[in-house]
C-alpha cells in the first residue's frame, strides 16, 4: 500500500486528507474522496464531509468539544485560534451545523460523513474506514495488485482489531481528554491514572496483534485500522504531556513497545502529511481550557 493510495478503480478513489485540527474521533485522520457537490455524475467519487468543506460542517465535528459539544474556532485556520465560522470571544460555545450535514447524518449530525455517488451516506469514522477496507478487498485481486488492506485477513484477528479500535474510542480517548479538561486537579490526576492503565493494555495489544512487526497491522511497511485509531490521538497525547510538565504517558520504560510504535507511526510518510503540529494542539487545548473554565492545570 502506498501512503496515500488505498484502493483504486476508474470510478472510485480513496486518499488521505488532513486530520481535523479539532478533537475529532480516532479515525478522522483517514478522510476519503476528492469530488465535490456539483461535479459531473460521471466524475463523482465518494466524498467526505470534513473540516475541508466549510466551517459549519467542521463545527459539528465528532467530539469537537467537551462532552461532544462543537467548538467554534476549530476550523481549518488552525487549532487554538478562531477560524472560519468562529464565534466572537465571550460568545457561548454551540453548534452551527449546516443543513447539508443534518441531511447526511440526521442521527448524530456530526462529521465525518462519507457521501457515496448515489446519494447514500456512511457515518462514523471507524465505520467509514472499514468501508474503505471492504471496497479494497473487493477490488484488490482484480489486477493482481496488493493495496495493503487495513484489516487482517484472519477473521479472528479482524475481530480483535475492531475490538481494540472500539476500546481506544470508548475508553482511552475519554481518559486522555480528561487529563487536560478535567474540572479539578483530583479529576485530572485520576484521568492520568486511567490513561496509563489504558496504555498498558494497549501495550499488550500491540505485542499480541503486531506479531513483532512495526505496526499493529502486523506489517513493517504499512499501518492498518488499529494504527490509525490510536495514531490520530498522538498529537493530543504529546500536547497533554507538554501542558503538564513532567507527565509521561508513553515512554521507553512504561510502554516500550508503544514508544517505538509511536515514533514509527509519526515518521511514516502518510502520517507526516496529516498529523497536526503539537504546538497547535497545545494552543487549541489551552483555548478549550479557557472556554470551559478549567482551573490551573499545573496543579
Amino acid at each position: 500500500m502506498t501512503p496515500t493510495r488505498l484502493a483504486t478503480q476508474p470510478s472510485r478513489s480513496f486518499k488521505l486528507l488532513p486530520w481535523p485540527p479539532n478533537r475529532g474521533k480516532q479515525a478522522s485522520s483517514l478522510s476519503i474522496g476528492t469530488s465535490r457537490p456539483g461535479a459531473a455524475a460521471s466524475d463523482r467519487s465518494p466524498h467526505l464531509l470534513s473540516v475541508a468543506d466549510d466551517g459549519r460542517d467542521a463545527a459539528g465535528g465528532e467530539g469537537a468539544g467537551r462532552g461532544g459539544e462543537p467548538v467554534h474556532g476549530a476550523g481549518a485556520a488552525g487549532a487554538g485560534a478562531p477560524g472560519r465560522g468562529a464565534r466572537a470571544p465571550g460568545e457561548p460555545l454551540g453548534p452551527a451545523k449546516s443543513a447539508r450535514l443534518h441531511a447526511a447524518n440526521p442521527v448524530y449530525a456530526k462529521i465525518p460523513v462519507l457521501l457515496l455517488p448515489d446519494g447514500r451516506a456512511i457515518c462514523e469514522s471507524a465505520v467509514i474506514v472499514q468501508y474503505v477496507d471492504d471496497v479494497a478487498r473487493s477490488t484488490s485481486g482484480a489486477g493482481g495488485e496488493d493495496y495493503g488492506l487495513l484489516l487482517p485477513e484472519d477473521p479472528y484477528e479482524r475481530a480483535m482489531h475492531r475490538f481494540w479500535t472500539a476500546y481506544i474510542d470508548d475508553k482511552f480517548w475519554p481518559a486522555l481528554d480528561a487529563v487536560s479538561l478535567g474540572p479539578t486537579p483530583p479529576a485530572r490526576a485520576q484521568a492520568a491514572a486511567h490513561t496509563r492503565a489504558a496504555l498498558r493494555l494497549l501495550e499488550e495489544a500491540f505485542r499480541d496483534r503486531s506479531g513483532g512487526a512495526a505496526f499493529f497491522s502486523g506489517r513493517d511497511a504499512a499501518p492498518g485500522l488499529l494504527d490509525l485509531a490510536l495514531g490520530c490521538f498522538l498529537p493530543a497525547l504529546w500536547a497533554c504531556e507538554r501542558l503538564h510538565g513532567g507527565l509521561s504517558l508513553v515512554d521507553a520504560s512504561a510502554t516500550p513497545l508503544l514508544d517505538g510504535w509511536s515514533r514509527r507511526f509519526a515518521a511514516h510518510p502518510a502520517a507526516t502529511r496529516v498529523l497536526p503540529d503539537t504546538d497547535k494542539v497545545v494552543r487549541f487545548t489551552r483555548f478549550l481550557q479557557a472556554k470551559f473554565g478549567v482551573d490551573d492545570v499545573t496543579k
